[in-house]
């Protein structure tokens, strides 16, 4: 994904993460995505099924709503381990992410 968008002239924002420790608490990550979100009006957004997930806890949920996110058209959300894109798809403030993760094996 990062190959595509700098081949096609886009910029990519991996937002700093110092003082973090391992993967860090999720509502820390979403925190800083949001913001990152908004000072950078990024276009596209990729997270993962908990950062996700702490979106929706009410204090993220009030923060994101002061801020102007309105930049933001797509989305993937790793939900699990693979690379498939599944057919699921997950809404954050309006805006429809998909999934991506591994398919599930056929009988």
């Amino acid at each position: 994904a990062c190959g595509a968008a700098l081949a096609a002239g886009a910029a990519v924002v991996l937002p700093a993460v110092g003082g973090l420790r391992g993967c860090g608490v999720p509502e820390q990550r979403a925190a800083v995505t949001l913001e990152v979100l908004a000072s950078t009006r990024c276009t596209a957004l990729f997270a993962d099924t908990h950062t996700l997930k702490a979106f929706a806890e009410p204090e993220m949920v009030a923060k994101r709503e002061a801020l102007d996110i309105s930049s933001l058209r797509t989305g993937v959300v790793k939900v699990g381990s693979g690379a498939d894109f599944l057919d699921d798809t997950v809404d954050f403030a309006g805006i429809k992410l998909f999934t991506l993760g591994k398919r599930p094996s056929k009988p």
